[in-house]
């Protein structure tokens, strides 16, 4: 009950930990009464297997996503505050940050695609592709400084929820590079939290996946018009080429 309540954001986050931790604490009495209730109606004999049984299993199901976080929890490192660029990270706007060090190795290991993207296209189409796409992510954007020359940067905040709903800031900033455009991500969770379960480094490398599609079809789009347009001359020059022939 609490999870949609939660999602729904008709429960504060606080609120939500709290009835998670009853929830699970309910659920593992459950189990352990029903542990109990099979070894006494073992020796005694007594009737009862079905509602010891239900117990257990009601008990396991519940138990099932605690398991799964705390196996998150142990083989993931926390990206309650974590970067593309680990340096100089983008700014947060609503979000504090998280205070205890990371370990670069580490957040690269376990999230590979966590890296400063490199785009030979404008920095102004950069980020209006990065725009889009957080915009289709349902992300709610709370700030946003487009780049109004080809050479210059631009930031973007937003907030994004969680699928559990907890709240989180995403903090982007575009730059001109090398060659094209660079872009940078943060992600930071609002509420003081240990560990996300990797879920804000998770959303980092969708997103990048999801931005290098946009780009690759970008740049394809251009590549077939600037294809189109050296035929059509090239077409013309042999037509006139032919005419004055004759």
């Amino acid at each position: 009950m609490s999870v949609p309540l939660h999602i729904f954001d008709l429960v504060a986050s606080n609120v939500f930990e709290i009835s998670l931790a009853i929830g699970f604490s309910a659920a593992l009495l459950a189990l352990l009464l029903g542990i109990l209730a099979y070894v006494r109606l073992w020796f005694t004999g007594d009737r009862g297997w079905r509602p010891a049984s239900l117990g257990v299993a009601l008990g396991l199901v519940c138990l099932t996503p605690a398991a799964y976080a705390g196996y998150l929890a142990f083989t993931l490192p926390s990206t309650a505050d974590v970067s593309t660029a680990l340096l100089s990270p983008p700014d947060l706007i609503m979000a504090r940050g998280a205070t205890a060090e990371i370990d670069p190795e580490l957040i690269l290991v376990s999230y590979p695609n966590l890296i400063t993207r490199f785009y030979q296209i404008p920095t102004t189409v950069l980020f209006e592709l990065a725009e889009k796409q957080a915009r289709q992510r349902g992300w709610q954007v709370i700030g946003s400084m487009a780049p109004e020359a080809e050479g210059e940067g631009g930031s973007l905040n937003a907030l994004r929820r969680s699928l559990l709903g907890w709240s989180n800031e995403m903090a982007m900033r575009v730059a001109p590079g090398p060659v094209g455009a660079l872009i940078d991500l943060r992600a930071a969770s609002l509420h003081a939290t240990p560990h996300d379960l990797g879920d804000n480094g998770r959303a980092i490398e969708g997103f990048l996946r999801a931005l290098d599609q946009s780009v690759t079809e970008y740049i394809q789009r251009n590549m077939a018009f600037t294809d189109d347009d050296a035929q059509e001359t090239v077409v013309e020059g042999l037509e006139g080429d032919g005419l004055e022939g004759e």
